[in-house]
């Protein structure tokens, strides 16, 4: 079964719904302006019987004898001469002693007991007691001619109105389909290695806005492509130069190059590259599930207070051994919904990177703000350089030293927090600064 493209659907569904439409206007309209002409022509029997009735109770007439004399044969005109309306007078004795149709039509009238007429009855007194009755009545067919005349000039307004909407269905169509075929067309073109110009579309609905969904896809796909690319060549780089270190040791003592007291150094060196080798690939794992949904995290409400206590009671015999001083500075219980553990990790990570450079002291402080709180971790070392935002970068190793991952650990962990970090230099050192959102309420 051949399938419709979803421009003919919407011609169709268009066309469909026109034809809907009309239907139900003609139809409602026969009915309801036939409605009207019989309600308008017994209004105007109506106003035209009272007339009739008054001007004969004015003459004093009688009821006994037919009012030749007071009606010269009255006719009533209505819409345009196109409804016409005849009444028959009848006394008290219920028989008819004038008209003004022919006794053909009287007779179909009595025939039929007005079953094909609209009729108005208006009765006829002579001192407050009924002398006769007045009949007014015209032919349905009368109404139905006009009837049919409106329905055609609405016939030709519906057939102008079907033509004009049809071509402005078709206008629309291509209208819609035309930006869905460029779009089609620019991601069957999508390739990770040509790059292509943008697609820019005259459109300003929501087919724009997929285009513009699709490009920022691609963007987003093309800059993960380089990132793996990149991080497959950092990883290979940080692997290789613990391998090469293992291997030229072991070869050294295979072949008797290394000999006596040496190999116990080179057995050390092989022994202290395989541990590096073992965090290396450590830490890229870890960072690889926090990048991805298999590390779970587990959020509870906790004082960030006592995470970095923690974290920094940790460091401290390391800071002593180093001669440094670390310094703590916290104020009152701020509660944040985190994972303690992870978070806890991010800290270390950063004190200990600070650890690396500090020449005399690390200063730690917390502060609760508005809606947020602030971390701040400064030292007073070198710095982080031209770029320091790159040190979050995977395998950034800005003195040549270090895996370069823990950094870029600890942004992923923030992240995952809803939470921002960036670093920044001073005069002297540099300092990290963490924000994390404080829980609704």
């Amino acid at each position: 079964m051949k399938k419709l493209k979803i421009g003919t659907k919407l011609f169709l569904s268009y066309v469909i719904l026109i034809v809907v439409i009309l239907l139900i206007t003609t139809v409602s309209f026969r009915y309801l302006f036939q409605e009207y002409l019989v309600r308008e022509a017994r209004d105007q029997l109506q106003k035209e019987g009272v007339q009739i009735s008054h001007m004969l109770e004015d003459r004093n007439w009688k009821g006994n004898q037919p009012p030749n004399s007071l009606l010269d044969r009255r006719r009533i005109e209505m819409a345009g001469n196109l409804i016409s309306s005849q009444f028959i007078i009848y006394n008290q004795n219920d028989r008819a002693i004038y008209s003004n149709v022919d006794d053909d039509v009287q007779s179909e009238y009595e025939e039929s007991k007005g079953e094909r007429f609209v009729t108005v009855e208006v009765p006829i007194n002579a001192s407050r007691e009924q002398i006769g009755r007045l009949v007014l009545f015209t032919k349905v067919e009368s109404l139905e001619g006009f009837n049919r005349i409106i329905e055609q000039a609405q016939a030709v307004s519906l057939f102008v109105s079907a033509a004009v909407a049809v071509l402005l269905a078709a206008w629309m169509q291509r209208g819609i389909t035309g930006p869905i075929r460029l779009l089609a067309n620019h991601m069957r073109r999508f390739s990770m290695r040509k790059p292509q110009p943008p697609l820019k579309l005259k459109s300003k609905d929501e087919i724009n806005e997929l285009a513009e969904t699709f490009e920022e896809l691609t963007d987003q796909l093309r800059k993960n492509d380089f990132d793996q690319k990149e991080f497959l060549q950092n990883a290979s780089h940080e692997l290789k130069t613990p391998l090469m270190a293992i291997q030229g040791n072991a070869e050294g003592i295979l072949d008797d190059v290394i000999v006596g007291e040496e190999v116990g150094h080179s057995l050390e060196v092989i022994v202290n590259e395989t541990q590096r080798l073992k965090k290396i690939v450590q830490d890229i794992s870890y960072l690889t599930r926090l990048e991805t949904v298999e590390e779970a995290f587990t959020y509870k409400v906790v004082d960030m207070q006592l995470i970095m206590k923690e974290a920094v009671t940790a460091v401290k015999p390391l800071a002593y051994q180093n001669k440094l001083k670390l310094k703590y500075n916290g104020g009152c219980a701020v509660y944040v919904e985190v994972d303690a553990d992870k978070m806890k990790q991010a800290f270390l990570n950063i004190i200990g990177n600070a650890l690396r450079f500090a020449s005399s002291f690390i200063e730690v402080r917390m502060r609760k703000e508005e809606n947020q709180v602030a971390i701040e971790i400064q030292d007073d070392g070198t710095g982080f350089g031209e770029n320091p935002d790159r040190v979050f970068e995977r395998f950034y190793t800005g003195d040549q030293s270090g895996s370069g991952i823990g950094l870029a650990i600890t942004k992923t962990i923030v992240e995952k927090h809803h939470g921002e970090i960036y670093a920044e230099n001073l005069k002297k050192g540099g300092r990290v600064i963490i924000t994390l959102p404080l829980p609704p309420g």
